[in-house]
């Protein structure tokens, strides 16, 4: 009975998950849309992204965080189905180890612009790297929901669309790092190889080998 019970539990807090992910959606599409759509156009072309960087403000800022928080749910979200995890305090764990992850990516970046006296451009590498990410989280957010609550058990075909989707993403973000880069600032591509392997590449191995 108290196993039952925590599997129950669990799952209210799998659905509360999901209401504040769906919350945040609407929230951005109700009145943050016109700057948000910007960030996910900006994953295949740069006009968009420099465009959202020029537009700078308060409503920015605020897209930002949301999609940021959006992202580290939906994502903490595929952990927990994927793992079947059903134990409140192993899902905030998993919440707080994602967000951990992209605070200490940041902090990571940014203080190699500090110590490199490159504060401006680890802003923008900053912002290009969340910025796969946070479009990742948001195109999750319904496979996520086919996921938990379709009719017929078609886990295996949605676990296959978002590992194809993850790859299309990264793939993409790989290829405009490089390109930026080595055209805009003029990096060695030792340097951009040493990045795209420490920052984006080794932290998705190591969750995969994990899984």
């Amino acid at each position: 009975m108290l196993a039952i019970t925590k599997i129950l539990y669990s799952h209210n807090i799998f659905f509360i998950l999901m209401l504040i992910s769906f919350f945040l959606i609407a929230l951005i599409k109700g009145l943050y849309w016109k700057h948000a759509k910007l960030i996910f156009m900006g994953v295949y072309s740069q006009r968009y992204a420099n465009q959202y960087l020029r537009q700078s403000n308060t409503f920015t800022e605020r897209v930002s965080v949301i999609t940021f928080f959006l992202m580290v749910i939906n994502i903490t979200l595929l952990f927990v189905k994927v793992k079947d995890i059903v134990e409140l305090r192993m899902i905030f764990f998993v919440f707080c180890c994602v967000l951990c992850f992209y605070m200490l990516k940041v902090l990571a970046i940014k203080s190699l612009g500090w110590l490199f006296k490159l504060n401006d451009i680890s802003s923008l590498v900053v912002f290009f790297s969340l910025l796969y990410d946070k479009t990742f989280g948001f195109l999750l957010f319904p496979l996520l929901v086919l996921l938990s609550f379709f009719l017929f058990n078609i886990s295996h075909f949605i676990l296959f669309v978002i590992m194809g989707l993850l790859l299309f993403i990264l793939l993409f973000k790989l290829f405009w790092f490089w390109k930026i880069g080595s055209t805009s600032f003029g990096f060695s591509s030792f340097y951009i190889f040493l990045y795209l392997c420490c920052f984006e590449i080794f932290p998705i191995l190591l969750v995969l080998k994990s899984s």
